[in-house]
């Protein structure tokens, strides 16, 4: 392992994709990593996340999350890790006091957390499987990774500003990447030809194929240590330390609220409901909650408890940082926060349960079914453009693909499919669906 990173260079404020990087911090009323949260808030791939998927298809009803709700809250939960995260550091590194300050990390994380699904496809883990699938039976054998996608996005195909992608600084886009390695280094990582020094990092990967130079960009600026030499084409870095703050923030969030929404969607009753949550209480709050429970106020109760439980979930997250911040630093953290912390079995037990109760109802997997059908039968209809670009039924793809810059003709099949894969990962639900009926003649 090659050294050991170090806060002043992880916070690097240099723009990813930008004519115009900046060296110093000149503006007082606004931050560099402030600008980066607003780029994602006003992105059109942010904005289409208030039609996708969280745990409910197609919304059942109005009070469940949908991944833009669900990516707000894991800001907010970001915002809180990093401020406290900052205070923290402030008081044991002297000289960060003068890089930065405690909101200003605060806002890298939140930012970050803001995008951590913005490369998610329709009908979530569904829509992946969907898509890997129906590219098999083209005879591809290319997985769909939305960590990935969501890079691509933040890199190379969002909104333009004078570069490519959002041109972000290089300490969000470095907290942003939970998987920092490209789709060569985790596969022979699980076939056991590289030996991962982490393994952790490289579950998934996170990193395309048209993205490796920004993902080297911002590594090198990051002085993330690198897990393979640059002259190889299976490139790995660790993880940036705030990455792990951004997965806490987002394992927080969606351990507690499904099991909120499963509650409220009727799929779990308040007693099971009260003691997946009862961990996360004083014996205090227990009681304030019993007495609750006999007003009949049980719906107040579940936002008493949630709201509880996440506190003391940050809380566990922090000093969970806090007693691993060298192993961060060193690039050995081998577990998430979440895992190594005091509340590790009680969140475990939260996700479990959706397991059984919520993410396995019926009434969730048959719309799960649903939209796994109607993206494998739109990547269906694509490929003959993808494939055959100047036959006829190509050209009416190429018609229903007008809004967006086509490749050309000449450019090949990777680029036509890339092009077919930006756009169908970018669909909301509703839009896939509507597609889908006007293909199909269902109206």
């Amino acid at each position: 392992m090659a050294g050991i990173m170090n806060w002043e260079q992880l916070l690097s404020d240099t723009r990813c994709g930008s004519t115009h990087q900046r060296t110093t911090r000149a503006q007082k009323d606004r931050n560099e990593y402030d600008k980066d949260y607003g780029r994602i808030l006003f992105s059109s791939a942010f904005r289409r996340l208030q039609d996708k998927t969280q745990v409910f298809p197609l919304g059942r009803n109005d009070y469940v999350r949908t991944r833009l709700t669900h990516s707000l809250e894991v800001a907010h939960i970001g915002s809180s890790l990093g401020m406290r995260v900052g205070n923290l550091l402030h008081k044991k590194h002297k000289k960060l006091k003068s890089i930065i300050e405690p909101s200003e990390l605060a806002t890298i994380v939140s930012t970050a957390c803001l995008a951590h699904d913005i490369g998610n496809p329709p009908f979530g883990h569904s829509g992946e499987d969907a898509i890997e699938t129906a590219l098999k039976r083209h005879g591809l054998e290319l997985p769909f990774e939305g960590n990935a996608q969501g890079f691509r996005i933040l890199t190379h195909t969002g909104d333009p500003m004078d570069g490519n992608g959002l041109q972000l600084t290089a300490a969000v886009l470095g907290a942003f990447m939970k998987y920092p390695c490209t789709l060569s280094y985790s596969a022979a990582v699980k076939k056991r030809s590289i030996t991962a020094v982490n393994k952790l990092e490289c579950k998934k990967f996170g990193i395309g194929a048209e993205e490796r130079e920004a993902a080297s960009f911002v590594a090198a600026h990051l002085g993330l240590i690198p897990r393979s030499t640059p002259d190889e084409k299976d490139l790995c870095w660790c993880r940036h330390p705030l990455a792990y703050l951004m997965e806490a923030a987002d394992d927080i969030c969606y351990r507690i609220a499904d099991i909120e929404d499963g509650y409220f969607s009727g799929l779990l009753d308040f007693g099971h409901t009260r003691d997946l949550f009862s961990p996360f209480l004083t014996k205090k709050q227990r009681f304030s909650v019993r007495k609750m429970e006999k007003k009949e106020e049980k719906d107040s109760c579940i936002h008493y408890m949630r709201a509880l439980a996440i506190g003391r979930s940050i809380r566990a997250a922090v000093d969970s940082f806090t007693i691993y911040e060298e192993e961060l630093l060193q690039g050995s953290m081998e577990q998430s926060l979440i895992d190594s912390s005091e509340l590790a079995a009680p969140l475990n037990g939260l996700y479990q349960s959706a397991i059984e109760n919520v993410y396995q109802a019926r009434e969730v997997i048959e719309v799960e079914a649903m939209g796994y059908k109607v993206l494998g039968e739109l990547i269906d209809f694509f490929m003959e453009w993808v494939d055959h670009p100047s036959s006829g039924q190509a050209r009416k793809v190429a018609i229903m693909l007008q809004g967006t810059k086509l490749p050309r003709d000449d450019e090949g099949r990777n680029a036509r499919l890339t092009h077919m894969l930006d756009y169908i990962s970018g669909m909301t639900d509703s839009f896939a669906l509507e597609t889908y009926r006007k293909l199909t003649g269902i109206l």
